[in-house]
């Protein structure tokens, strides 16, 4: 077996740079394993915690035009508000927020439309017949009668953000 030595006697054996550079080394070791040890706390605790999860952080300035919280809706009835059977027909949806829809984003549909080859006028940036034409035929052909632009196709043309709230 191995003899004990105390710490003191190490001391008197080594000079005083050896000292110097022996105390750097239990210091940085000592470091080490305290950090270490918190580690692995910090692991036991998010095992013990089944909702607990690391995350970086990292900040970031992002302007949405509108609240992702907010819903806008529209109706339209597909006959006109003519009654069928006296009955008026209405479809209510979502669609992007008055806010949002400036003269950019009318100018940015028309782009998306053309380049779908869905609208062929030019760019003005403003919702005139054509622009409305165009919009009531992308969303037939993808299955909503309507000239009224859908928030789901303002995204489908990547011109609102997701909203992965709803669904």
């Amino acid at each position: 077996m191995g003899a004990y030595i105390a710490p003191e006697s190490v001391y008197k054996f080594l000079s005083m740079e050896h000292k110097d550079r022996h105390n750097r080394f239990l210091a940085l070791h000592i470091g080490a394993v305290v950090a270490l040890t918190a580690m692995a706390h910090a692991d036991m605790a998010s095992a013990a915690d089944p909702g607990a999860t690391r995350a970086r952080v990292e900040t970031a300035s992002l302007s949405l035009p509108a609240s992702p919280n907010r819903a806008c809706w529209a109706r339209y009835s597909v006959n006109g508000a003519a009654p069928a059977n006296g009955v008026i027909e209405e479809t209510a949806f979502r669609v992007p927020c008055p806010e949002t829809v400036n003269s950019v984003f009318v100018a940015s549909l028309q782009r998306a439309l053309h380049v779908r080859d869905y609208y062929a006028g030019p760019i003005t940036g403003q919702p005139d017949a054509a622009t409305r034409d165009a919009v009531r035929a992308f969303q037939r052909d993808n299955g909503f009668d309507s000239p009224i632009l859908t928030l789901e196709t303002a995204q489908r043309l990547g011109l609102s953000p997701r909203d992965f709230g709803q669904n």
